[in-house]
């Protein structure tokens, strides 16, 4: 078996791993990364892509950590979307430019709109009925636009992983990485497997671990203790059928009630993604239970708003993130050192950028002289970047309106 060697070794080919992978080629160093399936399965592809600019993490009326670490980030987004920062991300679809905030009637929904205006580098701009889009003429509470870009996910990882082609490759499924430690607890080496049943043997100055939830398998399979991650659960619904592409999040007091995202699907179908409190609350629900509590919710933040040519489907993620003691999410990304191991939580997509400065930092503080890519990797396959939830579901289900709703 042949043993090769590069500066960095990444395993998880979501948007974490992808930016490192792109930063630290620019740094002069040379890195590998290692994908046991498609590009982005799992957080990355599932995510609705909106750069956060703390604001929702604002709405209790406090400037929270959450909003302190993320208000910065969508100006450092905007000049990568715009080419004249890196990672260059020029070409990466950006769907909408700005988001729409809205309340319902209740005095908590009035409270929250104030709050969300306390500190951020992104302030909401009041928008009058006449002027706001067709289905929120009619919704009874302020209506308020916000700088707030949204992006698509896939064509976000298609352009990292285009850039970076020859250092991605495609590891089997099973067993594809072992990782093999010493007794002072660093990776010495990694036996990979390709997706074709080649191996080679890869030493590295540092191993990162970018798999979101396939972390604690990794770490559990060296030794190392996996309750360091924690999942939390989301479950989605996408629906589809004349619909208008819009995206916005309805406030009911300190949370967001439903957020709203638009795509098209390979049939060029505006298909829209509804999380926000509907999908944390999803999670104890059945697909026909969530389907039916959306249909209520929909109608009820967006009255007037026509279904009946509508299709829904659901589909479930978990979020890996570090621990936490309450088990809430983080304020921040996360990473575990351990020797010359390096295990990474981005926690929101928006936070990447901060979290590979970090790790970038700390891996800039010991490395070897940069080797040239091996011809033993030139030739195994590459991943491709993974299927949107929409375009891989083929169960869509048209029920009745609930019966409160649709009176």
């Amino acid at each position: 078996m042949e043993t090769i060697h590069t500066n960095v070794l990444i395993v998880g080919g979501g948007a974490t791993g992808l930016w490192l992978l792109d930063r630290l080629r620019r740094d002069g160093r040379s890195a590998l990364l290692l994908e046991s399936h498609a590009l982005g399965t799992g957080q990355t592809i599932a995510a609705q892509g909106i750069l956060h600019s703390g604001l929702k993490y604002s709405l209790q009326g406090l400037l929270t950590a959450s909003a302190r670490q993320a208000r910065e980030m969508p100006r450092l987004w905007r000049t990568c979307l715009e080419g004249t920062a890196q990672p260059n991300l020029s070409r990466t679809e950006v769907r909408s430019q700005s988001f729409y905030l809205w309340g319902t009637n209740s005095a908590s929904s009035k409270l929250g709109m104030l709050g969300a205006r306390l500190g951020l580098q992104v302030t909401p701009k009041a928008v009058s009925p006449h002027n706001a889009p067709e289905i929120l003429r009619t919704c009874p509470g302020a209506i308020f636009l916000v700088g707030e870009q949204v992006i698509s996910c896939g064509s976000f990882l298609e352009n990292l992983a285009k850039t970076n082609r020859q250092q991605i490759v495609q590891v089997a499924k099973q067993n594809g990485t072992r990782l093999i430690t010493d007794s002072a607890g660093n990776v010495t080496s990694a036996v990979v497997t390709s997706a074709d049943n080649r191996q080679v043997e890869v030493t590295a100055d540092w191993v990162v671990l970018a798999a979101g939830q396939g972390n604690a398998a990794l770490r559990q399979s060296m030794g190392r203790d996996p309750k360091r991650q924690q999942t939390r659960p989301l479950h989605m619904v996408m629906v589809r059928g004349g619909l208008p592409e819009f995206y916005g999040h309805c406030v009911e007091g300190a949370t967001t009630r439903v957020s709203i995202t638009s795509a098209r699907s390979e049939q060029t179908d505006i298909v829209w993604q509804v999380g926000g409190q509907l999908a944390e609350e999803g999670v104890t629900m059945t697909r026909a239970e969530l389907i039916a509590k959306a249909q209520h919710e929909l109608l009820t933040t967006l009255p007037g708003l026509d279904l009946s040519a509508t299709q829904w489907s659901t589909y479930r993620v978990d979020r890996a993130e570090g621990v936490t003691v309450t088990g809430g999410r983080p304020e921040s990304y996360r990473v575990e050192k351990e020797g010359n191991l390096l295990t990474a939580w981005p926690t929101k997509l928006v936070l990447v950028p901060q979290l590979v400065d970090h790790l970038a930092d700390t891996i800039a503080k010991r490395t070897s002289s940069v080797p040239r890519i091996s011809p033993a990797i030139i030739d195994w396959p590459r991943p491709n970047v993974a299927q949107t939830p929409w375009d891989r579901e083929t169960e869509w289900t048209t029920l009745p309106l609930p019966a409160s709703a649709a009176a």
